[in-house]
């Protein structure tokens, strides 16, 4: 029969497509040394913080993770930890993630971009609102860098136009 063969290279394609790409991976855990990082800045017990499923982004310069706070108002921080350096590049109150971060492609650089959803409250709206939050990996510092222009281009759709990276921000020390 010819089915079987069809149906194996049809499952590994699928499977292929599905992977993280080089150089990147997700991960539900944050290593050892970030979290020893997280307790001692924010003086809190490593109980406090829980990487949201498949929200830590490694890749060989460091890691990117999503977390929850544990606190009444629910809080959500996007933490990065760098060559024994950590910084927060957003936090919110109240927040709540819409999922894993997302390895976007849709620029076709060396390594992905990655992109967070969240709800996050915005008082001039005096409610809750979808945004995005979007790195983008800078192979000159081996960082991933913030980028509200990148988000604004992914929350908007808009392909027409690219996104200027001049407002990224890097991990301190990086730069």
């Amino acid at each position: 029969m010819k089915v079987a063969p069809l149906l194996f290279l049809a499952l590994t394609w699928a499977l292929s497509a599905s992977a993280a790409p080089a150089g990147v991976s997700t991960s539900h855990t944050m290593p050892t040394a970030m979290v020893t990082a997280l307790t001692k800045e924010n003086q809190l017990p490593a109980e406090s913080f829980r990487a949201i499923a498949d929200g830590v982004v490694n890749w060989s310069g460091g890691t990117m993770a999503a977390v929850v706070i544990e606190d009444p108002n629910g809080i959500c921080a996007i933490y990065r930890y760098q060559d024994g350096r950590l910084d927060l590049p957003f936090d919110g109150v109240p927040c709540k993630f819409l999922g894993p971060p997302m390895l976007m492609s849709d620029r076709k650089t060396a390594l992905p971009d990655v992109v967070f959803a969240v709800e996050l409250f915005v008082p001039n709206r005096g409610g809750m609102a979808k945004h995005k939050v979007a790195f983008y990996y800078d192979a000159e510092k081996n960082a991933y860098c913030e980028s509200q222009s990148l988000a604004s281009w992914y929350l908007s759709g808009n392909r027409a136009l690219a996104p200027d990276l001049q407002d990224g921000q890097c991990v301190a020390g990086s730069e």
